[in-house]
């Protein structure tokens, strides 16, 4: 799995999460976690898309 995809995943399971607490609270922690892990899937996709065209390029 590549780190943007491990990172949407966590992105994911955080938003999941956040529909199923009662916690208002706790619900917009898990919310704010899964912006933060979706900014870090974009930008491991960004740093693997050059690695990917060279790699096809070759």
């Amino acid at each position: 799995m590549s780190q943007a995809k491990h990172y949407q995943f966590q992105a994911d399971q955080a938003k999941r999460l956040a529909r199923q607490v009662s916690s208002a609270e706790v619900r917009e922690r898990l919310l704010e976690m899964a912006g933060e892990y979706s900014r870090y899937a974009e930008l491991m996709e960004a740093r693997e898309q050059p690695r990917e065209a060279s790699a096809q390029a070759g």
